[in-house]
């Protein structure tokens, strides 16, 4: 009796091969998927990685998560990828170590016998990374919801910017399977590991270049303040698709490798290689001409793009997103003008949200002071005091969150003192007594800002305190004896009063008043006198 065969579809038919039902190779390809996708997410590599992101979310919350605290969510869309790269590096030597197992065990001839073919189990075998894939969707589901149920949380999540950190997963599983098929060594995949870590390290140290977004992650200054969700101008849904294009386009040329000569894939690699084109130029276009003219528009005159509300004595106007903030800023306001006179601590006063996005790098432009001055007066708040788009409760010391907190304490300490704000393109020295009462208001508002101030104090060589107005070559600079007899203060017990400071408040505030003056105004010691070569230019 003559036994009948009948190629599958899609597939070459081997010398030998038993006759099969139309539809089995496809079935017998999800069934090793199913098989595959269990044994790389057992794989070492996987639970180690999954383990190392997990970490970094429980060291958060066993040390108090004081760094996300205040989490921008727009921001926190991308930055929280950065643990996932170890997820996808696992997945990568998972995806190709599974693939070259038969090889490793000399199996490869075994499975020419059967109906899954090494074009269909290179198939299976990608398949085999979705599941690892949505688990990285799942732990990033996680964190980003956790971050926005912060009663401190702004702004928007951003699903496309989301979706990238999976894609990173899928498509570098997709990379160790190709791997597998154009080299059997199994020091290949390590290697591939390093260079896209090498790649990714370079596009994370030239954040403004557009070629960064051709890789897995495109990341942002990380010394830039946040900007408001219609400002911040990435093109995450063309890098999404970029990545989709790209595991799609890898995918199908690890099966023509392996012989697949379906239309199905051929038609799937030309598709995915149209789509990587049409991605792969817009994302690296940069800023587009209209969010950069609304950046402009936002910094020179933020007024008209924000809500404000009266508390109080105090206005309060933010950008949209960031209005959770308001009563931080009114507990840092309230602190400061706790220990002033009633006439004063009953006065009006002014806050306003502000960016300034050259301020992110260390070139220290100046601010359009002139512009924002009127700005405030247009919209009948002078002398507004200027807060930026970052927020901590002070607990994350040393980072440019917690330098926020200090910056807008002593500002407002500053507009209280002084009655007026930084008007001048470069840093304004602030001496004397005036000096010592706006840092120690300042230090002494709440826990949060003194906690900030003395963070400055430990980074500070010298004794002088500068505190740059959003990055900007403008601010504040307080003379070293100054902030000496400011932190004597700032070191008191938290709630212990200093009657001296409104029982002396003209004194104190006057111009002419020295810092020697000052420390017998408030009965502490005075600091040590300052050498010829130690004194401070301007005071």
């Amino acid at each position: 009796m003559t036994r009948s065969t009948t190629a599958t579809p899609g597939a070459p038919v081997r010398p030998g091969a038993a006759a099969v039902r139309p539809g089995a190779g496809r079935t017998a390809v999800f069934a090793l998927a199913r098989a595959e996708a269990r044994r790389l997410l057992l794989h070492p590599a996987v639970p180690a990685a999954a383990a190392l992101y997990a970490a970094f979310w429980v060291y958060d919350l066993a040390t108090g998560d004081a760094a996300h605290r205040f989490p921008v969510l727009q921001d926190e869309s991308w930055f929280i990828h950065l643990p996932m790269l170890l997820v996808a590096a696992g997945v990568l030597l998972a995806a190709n170590q599974g693939a070259l197992r038969s090889h490793r065990n000399a199996t490869e001839a075994m499975y020419e016998v059967l109906i899954v073919g090494r074009a269909r189990r290179t198939c299976a075998h990608l398949l085999a990374v979705v599941p690892a894939a949505l688990l990285a969707l799942l732990l990033t589901a996680a964190r980003i919801g956790y971050l926005a149920g912060r009663p401190g949380a702004v702004g928007e999540v951003r699903p496309w910017e989301l979706a990238a950190g999976p894609l990173c997963v899928l498509l570098a599983g997709v990379i160790g399977v190709l791997l597998s098929v154009l080299a059997t060594s199994a020091a290949v995949a390590p290697m591939a590991v390093v260079g896209l870590g090498v790649l990714t390290f370079a596009g994370a140290l030239n954040t403004g270049s557009g070629w960064r977004w051709l890789g897995l992650l495109a990341f942002e200054n990380e010394n830039a303040a946040p900007l408001p969700p219609v400002l911040t101008g990435r093109p995450a849904a063309w890098h999404v698709l970029w990545l989709v294009a790209l595991a799609v386009l890898l995918s199908a040329a690890a099966v023509l490798r392996t012989g697949g000569r379906g239309p199905g894939v051929k038609a799937a690699a030309v598709t995915a290689l149209a789509g990587a084109l049409a991605a792969g130029v817009p994302q690296t276009g940069g800023v587009s001409v209209e969010v950069a003219d609304r950046r402009a528009e936002f910094t020179a005159h933020p007024a008209a793009h924000q809500s404000c509300v009266v508390d109080g004595n105090l206005t309060l106007c933010a950008f949209p997103g960031f209005e959770a903030w308001r009563p931080q800023w009114r507990a840092v306001g309230e602190g400061v003008l706790r220990e002033t006179p009633a006439g004063v601590a009953g006065a009006p006063y002014a806050v306003r949200q502000r960016i300034f996005p050259q301020g992110g790098g260390s070139s220290g432009v100046a601010a359009p002071l002139e512009d924002w001055s009127r700005d405030d007066a247009a919209a009948g708040l002078a002398a507004a005091v200027t807060v930026g788009t970052d927020w901590s409760d002070g607990a994350a010391a040393g980072d440019r969150r917690s330098d926020a907190v200090a910056e807008f304490a002593t500002g407002f300490a500053y507009r209280v003192v002084t009655g007026g704000v930084p008007d001048q393109p470069k840093l304004s020295m602030v001496c004397g007594s005036r000096a010592v009462l706006v840092l120690a208001l300042a230090g002494r508002a709440t826990p949060g800002t003194r906690e900030a101030l003395l963070s400055v104090r430990d980074r500070t060589f010298g004794g002088g305190i500068s505190m740059p107005l959003l990055g900007s070559s403008a601010g504040l600079s307080f003379e070293p004896r100054a902030a000496k007899l400011a932190f004597t203060l700032i070191d008191r017990p938290a709630g212990n009063r200093t009657p001296a400071i409104g029982a002396n408040w003209a004194a104190l505030t006057a111009s002419g008043t020295s810092v020697d003056r000052a420390a017998e105004l408030l009965g502490v010691p005075a600091p040590p006198a300052l050498s010829a070569g130690e004194q401070v230019a301007g005071c």
